[in-house]
């Protein structure tokens, strides 16, 4: 793939939180540059290059596609996310910015490590680098993959399927993880420290991030072979250590270029354009739920009364225009600037236990881990109503298999790492609630992909042909 540099000035305030160092402004140069950074600030750009885009515009789309937010009345900005019409270009600079930036310095660390035998930081960008590609492949379908990241040596990868590319990252986990990680000169806490935006170097709740992303992984084969991966998920569950913190970047500032991206681009610099979805908003406020107020900012009035709740439903922007004439009058992400960019929040890994139980383990212990992914999920959002009316033997949020599970996993992502509600939808069908859009370029369907990237197209013979947004996705039910 072509190394591209690109401009962040986001991505760089946040390093310099972390590293106090002018040398990262150098990580994006030809990696045959003599230049040669130090590995922790490669790996520091990494992260940070992930969590950017991650955390941004794939937020966003996350959001809108699984019926979080609906854009708002008075203003256009992402219709095309309520269309479904996008195009190849909409995407490009994202695609860009994850191969020729975060992923590439990632692969920087990755081959350092391997000649210095320096197995934690090998551990932590291998990691950081599976999720990242786990994530474009659930994106497109396919994606360059085994090829890739050769710099000038292969400008014209060849895409790899969904399916193959998974299966690999897989592969690669399980070899980072059975390396000597107590013999590598990298393995004290110190000596990687404030470098690695999620867990400061700390390596054992890294081992524990390995083996959450191999259950997510693996379960993305339950449409395909339900039973590919049985026994090593069973034996996953059975030695039980997985995440038991949230998996965060949370080195921003208040300050313009610093804070969360989300934040940045869609809340601050593009304001007046998402709003609360009818979908999740409606459902929420049906259950008495207390996460509502933490989700959502309500409207006010001119005297600052703050009304009810109100949700917008998907592509009704226009047509619900005069009954809601702007973003004032409609509920809003409750989205603080400092907000951390999630790659797992614990409820997701409760809800991820809770699925494998429910697949391949135990109904016991499944129900368990589901009322723990609500319990923490109330804990994320601040809310201590503990609510267990809610999920009692007769509650609204009753145990009843992977429909529950899957359906308060969607609640738990909200504002926090909504792709995964877009992929567990298509994965599982999942809430089964959904509407349709208004505006709907599609029909009665839902998207599914987005489209190869407008650069690949022109840059990489090997880029395949156009597929509709509404085709069906490699690891889709």
């Amino acid at each position: 793939m072509k190394r591209l540099y690109y401009h962040m000035l986001l991505l760089m305030t946040v390093v310099l939180t972390a590293s106090c160092s002018n040398s990262f402004f150098d990580i994006n140069d030809d990696p045959n540059n003599p230049i040669n950074p130090d590995t922790k600030f490669v790996l520091t750009g990494g992260i940070a290059g992930s969590a950017y885009n991650i955390g941004g515009y794939y937020q966003t789309l996350g959001g809108f596609w699984s019926q979080h937010y609906a854009q708002s009345t008075g203003a256009s900005q992402w219709e095309t996310l309520e269309t479904f019409g996008i195009n190849e270009g909409d995407y490009d600079t994202q695609f860009t910015n994850m191969y020729a930036g975060a992923m590439m310095d990632l692969q920087v660390v990755k081959d350092r490590a391997v000649a210095a035998s320096d197995w934690s930081y090998y551990l932590i960008a291998t990691l950081v680098q599976s999720y990242d590609f786990g994530v474009l492949a659930d994106l497109y379908g396919q994606i360059p993959f085994s090829e890739a990241l050769k710099g000038t040596a292969n400008l014209s990868a060849h895409y790899e399927q969904g399916a193959a590319v998974t299966d690999s990252l897989i592969a690669r986990i399980n070899v980072a993880l059975s390396r000597d990680l107590t013999a590598s000169t990298a393995s004290k806490k110190s000596a990687i420290g404030n470098n690695d935006l999620i867990f400061q170097g700390d390596i054992d709740k890294w081992v524990k991030f390995g083996n959450t992303l191999k259950l997510k992984l693996m379960l993305r084969f339950v449409n395909v072979d339900a039973n590919k991966y049985k026994t090593q998920i069973q034996a996953l569950l059975a030695e039980n250590n997985f995440l038991d913190v949230s998996a965060a970047m949370t080195a921003f500032k208040p300050e313009e270029n610093g804070r969360n991206p989300f934040y940045e681009t869609f809340i601050s610099r593009l304001a007046g354009n998402i709003v609360a979805s009818k979908t999740l908003l409606d459902y929420l406020k049906s259950k008495g739920d207390a996460r509502l107020d933490s989700i959502f900012t309500a409207p006010k009035d001119a005297d600052d009364n703050v009304l009810p709740q109100i949700g917008l439903g998907q592509g009704k922007y226009k047509a619900d225009s005069q009954k809601y004439p702007n973003i004032k009058s409609l509920s809003t992400p409750n989205f603080p600037s400092l907000s951390p960019v999630y790659f797992f929040t614990l409820p997701e890994v409760d809800f991820l236990k809770a699925e494998a139980e429910f697949r391949y383990g135990t109904a016991a212990n499944a129900q368990a881990a589901y009322i723990k992914g609500i319990q923490d999920s109330y804990a994320l959002d601040g809310v201590t109503t503990a609510q267990p009316d809610l999920y009692a033997t007769n509650g609204a949020y009753a145990y009843n298999g992977l429909q529950s599970i899957i359906t308060q996993k969607w609640v738990a992502a909200a504002n926090r790492n909504a792709i995964e509600s877009f992929f567990d939808f298509n994965r599982t069908g999942y809430p089964d609630f959904f509407v349709y859009s208004d505006v709907s370029t599609i029909g009665t369907s839902f998207p599914q992909r987005i489209l190869f990237p407008d650069s690949e197209r022109k840059s990489n013979s090997n880029t395949p042909p156009r597929q509709a947004v509404n085709a069906k996705s490699w690891y889709a039910k």
